[in-house]
């Protein structure tokens, strides 16, 4: 271990609170085993369901039969693992919970073994599948409040609650009248609403769960925090660099925003405070930075999965398009970083601190191939995105059981066992909550589609449409604030993706640039106050107020509540150049923004060669807005990006020149 590594706070939670923090811990050896073997039956199940071994073995399988028994897993392990109050019992099971539990895989496995029959009669519901299907979706509600929180299972309620009275409702929430047994068939059964989600969930969900446990596993997050600080460890403000860098690349791996801040944090918050910052700007800087994971390609997260599933196109175009919003992002955190470490005079780590690039290089190009590898088959081959990530596990399990400390656990038993526990058990128990939260974006979903909400509330937006397409992206951007705060990322975005992005397609926005638009302000939420879970994840890591370091994760994120308006209104930033578009605009439009980056970080921070004043901080914003307007919005936009650029460089050049007459002055006072 090194000393960077060593560097862990005594009292901060670990990967496993939070992850696995709800589930019962059990004395019975007989149910742990039991409960371990469903876990591990959830990703093996599905490994054998997309690598297609019931085609080679001449099995005809629905797809929705493979759900039925994934549903049924992820049903009895909830049941079983999380207790349904803080009185419940820890160690063992009521009875209530047993019911519960055999419930779960009487719903699931009823779509196994039925749904072949069920296909041909969708639309006659028969009072055993009525019953069924109200049974499902309560038991679904009610792992929502045990896995999730309060805040998801009143939105879904009011969702499910519409549904049933929208026939009532006046004006534009007016909606169409379903019969009752229509409308939970609908919910439950038809790929256009929950199923929809169980698929995702089931398939690029759990492999993509599973290719981040591998490569945790096995130690691919310490390769990428160790090379991350030898990359930057030795310039001022090291630390804090090394924590944009890393996070960035260990968020592509976890895609969780709160279990980034987590594993990246607790090494990198405490080195961050012993080198100088404060306990709300290491907080806030791992905040942000872990946040951005889920925005930075090639993985993204599930939620740009989602996106590539709902547009109809190849999930590299989604990771291509997010590339440059992404570059912006994390640079101009960068920028933030380095002038705050310039400002309170931090230095670098020394040398001790500091793993050599050396060993790290040695030891960490064998998490290379696994991300050639992946990138390879997604952008090159066209592979699936479930099949691509399958073969960059096996290439993960491969190429990093060859380090010294993780080829050790292959001499014994023992050894293995815990490597397959920590890989497929972990599988299996994170999927229970990406189930339940994909399940429930699912009941929106439908409520949304079968009741026509989705269609009224694009009429709501339309009517702002007349204020300008600048006001309605900025009242859709508080929406999807307001609806993602509190709820996982996927979850954030499976809504606003359903409620907000058709509004935007409908009325001319590019449909890629309108989903990355809302998933965007889905993904900020994370760090904006009052929630901000990240933020609250970091607290009691840095030992801060979760508040402060909230609203400073504002100010160090706060490009992030820029560039959606920019790649909305020029779609060059996002690569999607129109046939009319010169490939110099678009060369242009993100190389000024580029250097935009710098501007706007100064304008926030204050500081070039010294302090700045008010004038001198809006007169840099305003340089920066100039240059990070892209060339398409405006026939004179390019007039604006040169008279920035120009402005911003004689000023910075006169800073430049005075802060060194004051520092030639104070040098010759000290003489």
């Amino acid at each position: 271990m090194t000393k960077v590594e060593a560097e862990v706070v005594e009292n901060a939670p670990s990967i496993e609170d939070i992850e696995f923090g709800k589930l019962r811990v059990f004395q019975n050896r007989r149910i742990k085993i039991l409960l371990n073997i469903v876990f591990a039956l959830i990703p093996v199940i599905g490994i054998l369901y997309v690598l297609g071994l019931h085609q080679t073995l001449g099995i005809q399988l629905f797809a929705e039969q493979y759900i039925g028994l994934f549903i049924a897993l992820v049903l009895f392990a909830i049941f079983m693992c999380v207790p349904a109050t803080k009185r419940s019992p820890k160690n063992r099971v009521p009875w209530y919970d047993w019911i519960l539990a055999v419930l779960g895989l009487i719903v699931g496995l009823y779509l196994l073994i039925f749904y072949p029959d069920i296909i041909y009669s969708m639309a006659y519901v028969t009072t055993d599948r009525f019953i069924l299907c109200i049974i499902a979706i309560l038991l679904i509600l009610e792992a929502v409040r045990r896995t999730l929180d309060a805040v998801m299972l009143i939105i879904v309620s009011i969702f499910l609650a519409y549904g049933l009275f929208a026939s009532y409702l006046p004006g534009v929430f007016q909606g169409s009248k379903i019969p009752l047994n229509n409308y939970v068939n609908f919910l439950y059964m038809d790929p256009s609403s929950m199923m929809s989600m169980f698929n995702l969930a089931a398939t690029i969900g759990l492999v993509y769960i599973l290719f981040g446990q591998v490569l945790l596993s096995l130690g691919g997050a310490d390769i990428l925090n160790n090379f991350a600080m030898a990359m930057f460890g030795r310039f001022r403000g090291g630390t804090a660099k090394a924590s944009v860098l890393g996070s960035s690349l260990v968020g592509s791996i976890t895609g969780n925003p709160v279990t980034n801040v987590i594993l990246t944090g607790s090494v990198t918050i405490p080195l961050m405070k012993k080198n100088g910052f404060s306990s709300t700007q290491a907080g806030a800087v791992e905040a942000v930075s872990s946040t951005g994971g889920q925005i930075m390609p090639p993985v993204m997260g599930i939620a740009a999965f989602i996106i590539a599933d709902t547009l109809g196109v190849p999930y590299a175009e989604v990771a291509l398009a997010a590339l440059v919003p992404a570059i912006l992002y994390y640079l101009c955190l960068f920028f933030q970083v380095d002038l705050i470490a310039a400002r309170q005079k931090i230095k670098p780590l020394s040398k001790e601190q500091i793993p050599a690039l050396l060993y790290v290089i040695k030891s960490g190009w064998l998490i290379i191939p696994v991300f050639v590898v992946l990138i390879y088959l997604l952008f090159f081959k066209g592979t699936t995105p479930q099949a691509a990530g399958l073969y960059a596990s096996a290439v993960g399990v491969i190429c990093l059981s060859c380090q010294k400390s993780v080829w050790q656990h292959f001499k014994s038993w023992k050894g293995i066992s815990m490597l397959l526990n920590r890989i497929f058990v972990d599988t299996g128990k994170m999927m229970l909550e990406i189930t339940i939260v994909l399940a429930a974006a699912g009941l929106v979903m439908g409520v949304t589609g079968i009741t026509g909400l989705g269609f009224n509330i694009g009429l709501i937006l339309a009517s702002i449409v007349q204020y300008g397409l600048l006001a309605l992206l900025v009242v859709s951007a508080i929406i999807c604030v307001i609806l993602g705060m509190g709820m996982p990322s996927v979850a954030a975005y499976a809504i606003v993706a359903v409620l907000v992005a058709p509004s935007l397609v409908n009325l001319g926005v590019d449909p890629l640039a309108a989903h990355l638009f809302v998933f965007y302000f889905a993904i900020v939420s994370n760090f904006t106050p009052p929630v901000a879970v990240c933020c609250f994840a970091a607290a009691p890591i840095a030992r801060g107020n979760p508040h402060r370091i909230g609203f400073y994760s504002m100010r160090l994120g706060l490009v992030a509540y820029v560039v959606p308006f920019l790649f909305v209104y020029g779609s060059e930033m996002l690569l999607r150049m129109k046939s009319d578009t010169p490939l110099l605009t678009t060369v242009l439009t993100i190389g000024t923004a580029l250097v935009g980056c710098y501007f706007i970080s100064v304008a926030v921070e204050g500081y070039l060669f010294r302090n700045l004043n008010v004038f001198q901080r809006v007169f840099m914003g305003l340089m920066a807005f100039f240059l990070l307007l892209p060339l398409s919005v405006w026939q004179y936009s390019w007039i604006l990006n040169i008279a920035g650029f120009v402005l911003a460089v004689l000023f910075m050049l006169l800073e430049w020149r005075l802060s060194k007459s004051e520092r030639l002055a104070d040098a010759s006072l000290t003489q």
